[in-house]
């Protein structure tokens, strides 16, 4: 997954937690955000969450597939 900062803003409206805050211009190469403003602390736990979605998709060690 790549996330690409395109800008920075002073005032937005996260898409994420929809709060004014300082937002970054970000879209997402698996499609989640397209050019969505999120603020640093969204954009964290969205890649988080994404980050975890893909590793439990390839069968990451800590995805919630029985081991065999």
């Amino acid at each position: 997954m790549k996330v690409v900062i395109s800008g920075r803003e002073d005032s937005a409206k996260c898409v994420w937690c929809e709060k004014d805050r300082e937002c970054v211009k970000t879209t997402f190469s698996d499609g989640l955000f397209q050019n969505a403003s999120l603020c640093w602390k969204c954009l964290q736990t969205a890649f988080r969450v994404r980050a975890s979605q893909a590793g439990s998709e390839k069968g990451h060690p800590n995805s919630d597939t029985p081991e065999s």
